[in-house]
């Protein structure tokens, strides 16, 4: 092959198709992205907050809940506790010796913000 017959860098096409030049978007589509990601932000908080942060204040308030409905207080003796972490709220069941199961239901009073409010059922 000879030099002038060799492929030359302007006669390779690399795979980059040309882009149509695009119009800026409009008011709407800018204000919908927005709110889009504001919730996806309040999302990843409420996330972290209510699933992933540390929950020994609330155990020890749902503990206390517990034992207080049951009627017994600190003579208590709890066999087994299970608890389930939600974005919506902590739910959490004690197992009493002699006394049955004690249901919690802890919610905070915004989403992300706010003490958790418990109520036994």
């Amino acid at each position: 092959m000879s030099p002038s017959s060799s492929p030359s860098s302007h006669d390779i096409v690399w795979g980059i198709p040309e882009r149509s030049p695009q119009r800026p978007r409009n008011h709407r589509a800018r204000v919908a992205s927005a709110l889009v990601w504001a919730f996806c932000g309040l999302a990843a908080v409420a996330v972290y907050t209510n699933v992933l942060e540390d929950d020994s204040a609330v155990r020890q308030k749902t503990e206390r809940l517990a034992r207080q409905h049951a009627g017994c207080g600190d003579q208590c003796r709890v066999t087994r506790m299970e608890g389930r972490r939600s974005v919506l709220d902590y739910r959490a069941s004690y197992d009493i010796d002699g006394v049955g199961t004690q249901q919690i239901v802890c919610r905070r009073s915004a989403l992300v913000f706010g003490e958790h409010t418990c109520t036994a059922r």
